[in-house]
């Protein structure tokens, strides 16, 4: 049988599948791998939600020990003390945005094998 994934990098490789068995066993990979992607987003989410927190109190503390008189310079400086956790929430952000639509791709991925197997499966008769 083809392999699905790359033994190295863990990647779903893409492949036309000989043959209803491939195609269940795809059916099989791609389920089990967004199965054990649900503890990766809650950590990832985790993370986002840890380095907005930080970015929000430390932003707000900023603004409240400024010296300045007008609240647009306060928050202009609060702005550029906080830029560090500014770009860490923003790589936090990215990083969960970028497994979310790996997570669709795979989803999306499934559900066409599913079909397929639906449509092989009343081709040939069979039932489950």
């Amino acid at each position: 049988m083809t392999e699905l994934i790359h033994s190295v990098t863990g990647e779903v490789l893409d492949y036309t599948p000989a043959n209803p068995v491939e195609v269940e066993y795809i059916i099989r990979e791609l389920g089990e791998r967004l199965e054990r992607a649900v503890p990766v987003l809650d950590e990832l989410q985790r993370a986002r939600y840890d380095a907005e927190s930080a970015y929000s109190s430390a932003f707000e503390t900023a603004k409240l020990t400024s010296k300045a008189e007008m609240y647009s310079d306060r928050r202009s400086e609060a702005k550029l003390a906080c830029l560090p956790l500014e770009r860490e929430l923003n790589e936090a952000k990215a990083k969960l945005h970028h497994a979310e639509r790996l997570q669709d791709a795979l989803k999306a991925k499934l559900s066409g094998y599913q079909t397929i197997s639906k449509s092989l499966n009343q081709a040939f008769g069979a039932t489950r």
